[in-house]
């Protein structure tokens, strides 16, 4: 039985798309409700995002990117939501002119053009995000980027907002989580983990690392997550069997995988 009508009615655009999207043997129970309003509440989250680095762009187009002008832009910017990290300017060659909050003041003068999210906004001069980095303030975390171009259109720069992605993904998530065993996680289509309501998980590669090698029939599940925008898969581990289900959430270009782990008597 497919996602009842009262409910998709409740929904937006973006999650009314994401409950199509779902397989429609499997769309039906409330688990999977969860799932779907928590690919709405990430998107939400996302386009919040970018509308604040949208109205950042345009007001540093005339206050410049660097200065005391362009400091209070990125204060402002910094507002958006609790798990912003940061928010910085940088020149066209990807180095970093202002910072708020003050804090952060010592990473001033470093160059992040090595970033590949900031070598393909700085090439493309289109916003890029979704960027999972391990930051020059040394923490793991998520950047949004925007073009910043001056009043004859010529591009000068970037604004970057850097985000906690355990708490920003935390937050969006925590109204979902379904009850029992059951979770909602996210991850990046090469198989790194940005959120588990398991800590240890956050960060770690299911490709890579050591810990889930043994593990095929995750392997194989993994693997058509990566590839697959929504589907299923079915992987024993330590004797439970375990059913997934997955949906993504687009931003600009960059995809992110919402899934959700059940005990397969669950499902």
């Amino acid at each position: 039985m497919g996602i009842s009508s009262e409910k998709m009615r409740k929904l937006s655009g973006v999650g009314m798309v994401l409950a199509l999207l779902l397989p429609a043997a499997i769309a039906g129970g409330e688990p999977v409700w969860n799932l779907v309003l928590a690919a709405e509440a990430v998107g939400g989250e996302l386009l919040e995002i970018d509308r604040a680095l949208l109205g950042a762009s345009l007001a540093l187009s005339e206050t410049g990117i660097v200065g005391e002008e362009a400091r209070r832009v990125l204060e402002e910017l910094g507002g958006v939501g609790p798990w912003v990290v940061d928010c910085i300017t940088i020149d066209l060659n990807g180095t970093i002119l202002e910072v708020a909050p003050e804090e952060y003041r010592y990473v001033v003068g470093e160059r992040i053009d090595d970033q590949e999210h900031i070598q393909e906004l700085l090439a493309t001069r289109r916003p890029a995000g979704l960027a999972y980095i391990i930051s020059v303030e040394g923490i793991p975390a998520m950047d949004f980027a925007s073009p910043v171009f001056d009043e004859d259109g010529r591009l000068m720069g970037a604004v970057t907002v850097l985000v906690n992605a355990t708490e920003l993904f935390g937050e969006a998530l925590a109204p979902h989580q379904p009850e029992g065993h059951a979770k909602i996680w996210a991850m990046l289509p090469d198989g790194t983990i940005v959120y588990d309501v398991d800590g240890e998980q956050i960060g770690r590669n299911t490709f890579t690392d050591p810990l889930f090698a043994e593990f095929t029939e995750l392997l194989e599940v993994a693997r058509k997550v990566e590839v697959e925008r929504s589907g299923t898969g079915k992987y024993e581990i330590s004797g439970t069997v375990r059913e997934v289900l997955w949906t993504t959430v687009d931003h600009q270009g960059r995809e992110v995988r919402l899934l959700l782990s059940l005990d397969a008597d669950e499902a």
